[in-house]
């Protein structure tokens, strides 16, 4: 048996909620917690990110420097963040109820809030996607505000700019979720020889 967080990650501002539910070892680096992430949600991994530690219901902006880990970038801008490579899950939750803020594409900013719902013991091999709720949104859409603009369009067939939106959304309805898809990518995160067959 080992140690594992069970994680929600939830995309913030939409409803209904856009999330999922994974164990993970809580001794991962904080670059392997950010591909775990971007594999569980279905990004593409094309934008800059950061993860930060909040006080109540603080937004990532809000967050001061010494509270965000950020992976160090040439054009940094205000004061600077701790490197992110230097730290593991554990180092910035460890109860349950604690929170962490991970904000992805610093421009249409896709706001996370990971909430540490239990510590369990498994035998599963980590990290495990558990459960999830609804697709995300396209990459490059404008955030929450465009994604809810874009899915708007996609159920409008006369809209100047459906096809627009069916070229971002595809061929399925905004949400549409592939739950397999979503699994077999976080189960490629996880070593070699640990894998189920």
């Amino acid at each position: 048996m080992t140690l594992a967080y069970q994680l929600r990650i939830e995309l913030r501002d939409f409803k209904p909620a856009i999330y999922r539910d994974v164990l993970v070892d809580p001794a991962t680096p904080l670059p392997k917690f950010h591909k775990l992430i971007q594999a569980a949600m279905g990004w593409e991994d094309v934008h800059m990110h950061g993860f930060a530690v909040p006080l109540k219901s603080e937004r990532y902006y809000r967050v001061q420097a010494n509270r965000r880990f950020e992976k160090p970038y040439a054009d940094n801008w205000g004061e600077p963040s701790n490197n992110e490579s230097r730290f593991k899950l554990q180092d910035v939750m460890a109860a349950p109820k604690d929170k962490l803020l991970y904000l992805y594409d610093f421009g249409d900013d896709w706001e996370h809030v990971i909430t540490l719902k239990a510590v369990v013991e498994t035998d599963t091999p980590l990290p495990h996607l558990l459960k999830a709720q609804n697709g995300c949104p396209p990459e490059d859409c404008g955030g929450p505000g465009g994604a809810e603009y874009w899915a708007g369009v996609w159920y409008d067939k006369a809209h100047a700019e459906h096809a627009v939106a069916l070229d971002m959304f595809g061929e399925h309805e905004p949400g549409w979720l592939d739950f397999e898809a979503l699994q077999k990518a976080v189960t490629k995160l996880q070593p070699k020889s640990r894998r189920v067959k």
